[in-house]
């Protein structure tokens, strides 16, 4: 359980420092002056930086995703009928994990952006910078909610 509760903790706040306070604002000052070089590199700087740190949280995924099926088999909770336990484990199926996955190929697989500009690809470089601002502004509101949601069911345990 502490292994789990450890996972939640790295899994929930690795990024969102970083996001909120310096690629989320580069990202939008590059919106905004679509002209100005400067702008441009520090997003992209920042970006292929997020992508490389990001590696903390998916991995702490995996960790979370592990021990909660190891607690739920040795719990034996019963998944049948409505619980905070039951709520968590959809939550995790329906939301987290689709969206973790496209998370997942936008910085690590396919959508790397190092590797895309090693490439040498400069459109193909800013269409995916596109893909994940779009990402990123779908899954922020999803975030702010879900995840301290998820907390309070495992804390108080409503139902």
């Amino acid at each position: 359980k502490a292994i789990h509760v450890i996972a939640a903790g790295l899994w929930s706040f690795t990024t969102a420092v970083a996001y909120a306070y310096y690629l989320k604002p580069a990202f939008l000052r590059a919106q905004r002056y679509p002209d100005d070089a400067g702008a441009r590199a520090t997003r992209d700087w920042l970006m292929e930086g997020f992508d490389r740190g990001v590696a903390i949280e998916h991995v702490a995924l995996g960790i979370l995703v592990a021990t909660a099926g190891l607690m739920l088999w040795l719990g034996g909770f019963d998944l049948t009928r409505w619980s905070f336990v039951s709520a968590k484990l959809w939550i995790g199926i329906l939301v987290i994990l689709p969206m973790e996955a496209i998370d997942i190929h936008l910085s690590h697989l396919g959508g790397n952006k190092a590797r895309i500009r090693r490439s040498g690809d400069p459109e193909l470089y800013e269409r995916t910078m596109a893909r994940h601002w779009l990402f990123f502004r779908v899954t922020e509101p999803l975030v702010q909610v879900l995840i301290p949601l998820m907390f309070v069911l495992a804390i108080v345990k409503p139902f």
